[in-house]
């Protein structure tokens, strides 16, 4: 006796017959593969290079605080879908092997997509030395927001015009997006 399912198919049309559940879990993510292993392999090549290691601390300690003075860095902008997102970055404090401070991006019209948080970029005192000698530099870094503890990875390059002053760039890779801030910086007291 055959027994004869009334049932119709309700596969999704991105579904293959016959994949296994593996396979259907991966296909929604196969056009974002390529960029998401990108990504990471941009970050660990990176990370290979950085010679210091990135603490996840509070910027409101004051130990191991170095003779590098502050970091401060101007606002800046860029331009997302549709929009505009401002960044905001506190005076940075050069302690333990980072600079280490607070920011805040904020992301017009999609302001639910704004938020504040404390910024920690890894740059020893020879990566600090090297920039005010005129050399520019690679570094990586994290911004974690106050409100729910995400961690965004930041990358970027910092290119001297002065001993104690230049510009730098900011990569900021979002749950979204990966968003571009060119600003400048100066060495201050």
């Amino acid at each position: 006796m055959k027994f004869v399912s009334s049932i119709k198919s309700t596969a999704v049309p991105h579904q293959i017959l016959g994949a296994s559940t593996n396979e259907k879990r991966e296909l929604p993510m196969c056009r974002h593969s390529l960029i998401a292993r990108l990504t990471i392999a941009v970050f660990v090549f990176q990370m290979l290079g950085v010679t210091s290691v990135v603490h996840a601390e509070r910027p409101d300690s004051t130990a191991g605080t170095s003779s590098a003075g502050k970091l401060v860095i101007g606002p800046s902008c860029a331009s997302v879908a549709l929009g505009k997102a401002s960044l905001i970055v506190s005076p940075l404090t050069h302690r333990d092997g980072n600079y280490v401070g607070d920011y805040q991006l904020k992301v017009r019209p999609y302001f639910f997509k704004s938020e504040k948080g404390s910024l920690l970029l890894a740059a020893s005192d020879d990566a600090v030395r090297k920039l005010q000698a005129g050399t520019a530099i690679n570094f990586i870094g994290q911004a974690v927001t106050h409100k729910d503890g995400r961690t965004h990875i930041v990358l970027g390059r910092a290119t001297p015009s002065s001993p104690d002053r230049g510009s730098v760039t900011f990569s900021i890779v979002t749950d979204d997006a990966r968003i571009v801030f060119n600003a400048s910086y100066h060495f201050g007291t």
